[in-house]
């Protein structure tokens, strides 16, 4: 552990069996001799934690630690080379290896925290100008280049569900096609998340919700609850919703069940209302739940602003979603690497670790091994001070 760099402990939590097989399935390598789908993904992680601004830059810094490169599996490469396999090489081993790594996230966390609290909500990723004409077809009245869509775990601001689609893709309809939904948590969203039939699924699975109804819902009061003493709880209301037709040959499935509708006073704004089907938590609870939901708006800056996701290396469809998964990966992979040691208590701290000291051959557990040896000569040392009979 000690002969080894920064860059290859990292790389030690990479499934790379998956990953090389998922490479062989996919047919990505055919045809290439030198810089194939392994080579590509070093060479992306290596420009996420430095931050390298350009293609030019990437290659010749990366090129400058050849001394390292065999023993992370790889070799000096050309920008021509690596401009083209960003815009050839097949996104979906990059793809398959993030689900994997976030759903390894997922189980974790399932088995660590006794309150499980997902995060859900969109960040575009905007793409315009010459060579992203790919993206004016699929672009909505506010933007123009992909959104990510995120399920964010509340606890340990670590991402459990990822995927990359036009700008165009409505939050709600890759929630209802792609996220599934888990007995027992509670997910906080914000109002472009509005379903009726897809909260009343989430009902039905025994779990629970946690968003913003929108100023035109009609609905009916059937019981107060009370306010919360010394907060800015408005009221606390049981209602109903009026229409089980709202709209065309739409059914609202949730028309005549009780919802929980939480008023909050806010300064200089109009009164928040928050949705719940949550009627255990008290309304304190429920309003700091959705405050919570700022949490991911902060890893969204976090990740655009101390990862490479803002500009790109490539400007074709393949080359930004290679290079947004490639994102992801890293802050999975560091995330991991922060949980296995208590030597960083902020993600920026284990970043900065690894950018400034990228192929320091030193180890992430030398604090331990230096605590157990010191224990050991301690213990040796008692042990020849003891007097046997």
């Amino acid at each position: 552990m000690h002969s080894m760099t920064r860059f290859s402990q990292l790389l030690k939590l990479f499934p790379r069996s998956t990953f090389q097989q998922s490479v062989k399935e996919t047919k990505a390598d055919r045809y290439v001799k030198n810089f194939k789908s392994w080579d590509l993904l070093v060479t992306m992680l290596y420009g996420q934690i430095t931050q390298t601004k350009s293609l030019r830059r990437l290659v010749d810094g990366f090129n400058s630690h050849n001394q390292n490169h065999y023993h992370l599996g790889t070799s000096a490469c050309k920008r021509s080379t690596v401009s083209e396999s960003l815009s050839k090489r097949n996104v979906e081993p990059f793809q398959q290896v993030c689900n994997l790594l976030l759903s390894q996230a997922s189980k974790k966390h399932k088995r660590e925290c006794k309150e499980l609290i997902s995060i859900i909500d969109s960040t575009p990723i905007r793409l315009v100008g010459h060579g992203y004409e790919w993206t004016e077809s699929r672009k909505n009245m506010k933007e123009q280049g992909l959104k990510v869509h995120v399920e964010l775990n509340q606890q340990t601001n670590c991402p459990v569900y990822a995927n990359i689609t036009a700008s165009n893709v409505n939050d709600i309809s890759d929630a209802r096609e792609h996220i599934k939904i888990q007995t027992g948590t509670t997910y906080v969203m914000d109002k472009a998340y509005l379903d009726y039939n897809w909260w009343h699924k989430i009902n039905q699975k025994q779990a629970y919700f946690v968003t913003r109804i929108k100023s035109n819902t009609a609905y009916k009061v059937t019981r107060e609850l009370g306010n919360d003493n010394g907060s800015n709880i408005q009221s606390d209301q049981v209602i109903e919703f009026k229409h089980k037709h709202p709209g065309g040959k739409r059914v609202n499935k949730y028309h005549g069940q009780p919802l929980r509708l939480v008023t909050v006073e806010r300064l200089d704004k109009k009164p928040m209302r928050i949705i719940s089907n949550d009627f255990d938590r008290s309304a304190s609870e429920i309003a700091e739940l959705y405050k919570d939901r700022w949490q991911i708006e902060l890893f969204f800056k976090w990740m655009k602003q101390k990862l490479k996701v803002k500009t790109f290396f490539g400007r074709s469809e393949n080359a930004v979603k290679i290079q947004i998964y490639c994102a992801l990966i890293t802050f999975l992979l560091m995330s991991k690497l922060k949980s296995q040691t208590n030597n960083w208590s902020k993600m920026i701290e284990l970043q900065t670790w690894l950018k400034h000291g990228l192929f320091v051959k030193d180890s992430i557990n030398r604090h331990y091994y230096q605590r157990r040896r010191e224990k050991c000569e301690l213990i040796k040392r008692l042990q020849t001070t003891l007097d046997f009979p």
